[in-house]
């Protein structure tokens, strides 16, 4: 049962998706072709290392372009933990035993990383906070760096940000506390929520572990909407 739920939402997110690709798609299409785009290819491709994945530009702002660098690395490095969720619900339905990532799926250090990362976004998001509160433009007007933009959505994105962060420590504590976490060390954070949950009864755990995975999932897949309809797809 859990299985097929899982399956149905994310089919119908994705065909969603995919259709708001397509239209995407159509309106970049409708331009005038850039002829020039593979040009100096080596040059272009080490501009998107060090801007992109290097976060350089953002490193200048130094305290807050720290935490968009984590932020950004969270949303690559996570994909892994949302690979052990949709592993997760397979579990029942094709697996002897609790999924693993391949290879790499009981590594301590992927779990500390998983949790590092996830720890150092919700930080980030603490510091995103009081950075909007301290420069809201009804507090300092035309001297806010946010003047004139639409704050509301942007603390959406924060909020669902969030949303990813507490659900995925919830799954994954339930999961550790039912001996189905990948990693027996290393995921520090995890293992240390799941401890919170050492005297639920078996039955309520196993309960919960389904409540966090669907909600875990649940959560990427409304956010994968929001972002395709919003401004933040950049």
């Amino acid at each position: 049962m859990r299985l097929g739920i899982g399956l149905a939402l994310t089919v119908l997110v994705l065909a969603a998706a995919a259709r708001r690709a397509w239209q995407l798609y159509r309106l970049i299409s409708s331009g005038q072709p850039a002829h020039d785009r593979t040009d100096q290819l080596g040059a272009r491709l080490r501009t998107q290392l060090v801007e992109v994945f290097g976060q350089r530009k953002l490193l200048k702002w130094s305290v807050p372009g720290l935490a968009h660098l984590f932020t950004f690395w969270a949303f690559v490095l996570l994909l892994s933990v949302y690979l052990e969720a949709y592993g997760a619900l397979f579990d029942e339905a094709l697996f002897d035993q609790h999924y693993a990532i391949p290879l790499i799926g009981h590594w301590p250090a992927i779990g500390f990383l998983q949790d590092f990362i996830a720890l150092a976004v919700l930080i980030s998001l603490g510091v995103f906070a009081v950075i909007r509160v301290r420069q809201a433009p009804g507090r300092r007007q035309r001297d806010s760096r946010f003047y004139g933009s639409h704050t509301g959505p942007a603390w959406f994105i924060l909020f669902m940000i969030f949303n990813v962060v507490w659900t995925l420590f919830f799954f994954r504590g339930v999961a550790s506390a039912r001996g189905n976490l990948p990693y027996h060390s290393g995921a520090f954070a995890s293992i240390g929520v799941g401890k919170l949950f050492a005297h639920v009864n078996p039955s309520a755990l196993a309960l919960l572990e389904g409540i966090g995975l669907f909600l875990h999932i649940g959560v990427m897949l409304a956010f994968l909407i929001i972002v395709l309809y919003s401004k933040h797809l950049h």
